[in-house]
């Protein structure tokens, strides 16, 4: 059984910072007038995907070294130039210094998220009621594939919420198209269906994205 203990947190958040990051660099060559953009700052990633965007906030805050004052003050103006509200995704392993620094500058919290995990080194155990399956491939896809695994993606995601679709085909080419994070999929005898495979090992039913480092 793994700990949760600093080295991990700081594995988790790097991975995040580094697949929001790849996903708004990608935006930004697929579709320039985005105005997508990153930075990193006191060891954060900072990541403006749109005003409105879930990533645009920052990751790793105060984990990987502590930011000063000045940091926040450069944080704050690298969003507010762009129309966005400066949000913080930290971890509790922040530590008290940078969650004073943030209280003293009125910030507020206003989520709390878990972060579930596992390892995947080999063998992994299952359950006795789970046989391997002979009918199941998993594959990285080709660029070439790059409508397929959208397509797949978009009718994943929508299936209870159509009125996201075009988001969601906008954020398909974008994790089609990030560097050094291949998409797969996963192949049923005539089928084609994948999964989500986040790098913090959170994800969802029906969509694939891995990254490697």
């Amino acid at each position: 059984m793994l700990f949760s203990d600093y080295a991990l947190s700081c594995r988790l958040e790097a991975a995040e910072g580094y697949a929001c990051r790849q996903f708004a660099m990608a935006r930004r060559r697929l579709f320039p007038e985005s105005g997508s953009e990153a930075i990193r700052v006191a060891g954060a990633d900072v990541v403006f995907d749109g005003p409105d965007s879930p990533i645009t906030q920052t990751f790793g805050l105060g984990l990987f070294e502590p930011p000063a004052s000045e940091d926040l003050e450069g944080i704050e103006e690298f969003f507010r130039n762009r129309g966005a509200p400066t949000q913080h995704e930290i971890s509790p392993f922040t530590g008290a210094v940078t969650l004073q620094l943030l209280c003293a500058r009125g910030y507020r919290p206003i989520e709390v998220s878990h972060v579930l995990y596992r390892p995947i080194e080999l063998p992994i155990e299952s359950s006795a009621r789970t046989e391997p399956s002979t009918h199941i491939g998993v594959r990285v896809i080709d660029h070439k594939e790059a409508a397929l695994w959208s397509e797949v993606n978009v009718r994943g995601w929508t299936h209870e919420h159509p009125e996201f679709e075009p988001f969601i085909r906008d954020t398909g080419a974008a994790f089609v198209n990030r560097e050094n994070s291949p998409c797969y999929c996963r192949n049923r005898r005539t089928s084609v269906c994948s999964r989500c495979a986040r790098p913090s090992q959170r994800g969802g039913p029906v969509c694939g994205r891995i990254h490697s480092s």
